[in-house]
């Protein structure tokens, strides 16, 4: 259990760092490497329910943010 807590801490700051870098590519990995390591790190103590509402409403975010994005880019 400490070394799961250890290692989602670890990555999440690997994930804020990266966010951090130069190309925009590796910042939306970066960005969600720190948020599925931050809900590990949140359901460590038990609450896996909050952090599973949590996990899905980013992920549906995410989807409503690349299907505008790809209406937003088409042409027609």
């Amino acid at each position: 259990m400490r070394n799961s807590v250890i290692f989602s801490g670890r990555c999440f700051i690997l994930g804020e760092l990266t966010v951090a870098s130069n190309p925009y590519y590796y910042g939306v990995v970066g960005l969600v490497l720190a948020f599925v390591a931050g809900c590990e790190w949140l359901m460590s103590p038990g609450t896996s329910f909050v952090v599973l509402v949590l996990f899905l409403v980013y992920l549906g975010r995410i989807l409503l943010g690349f299907f505008t994005l790809s209406l937003a880019v088409d042409p027609f």
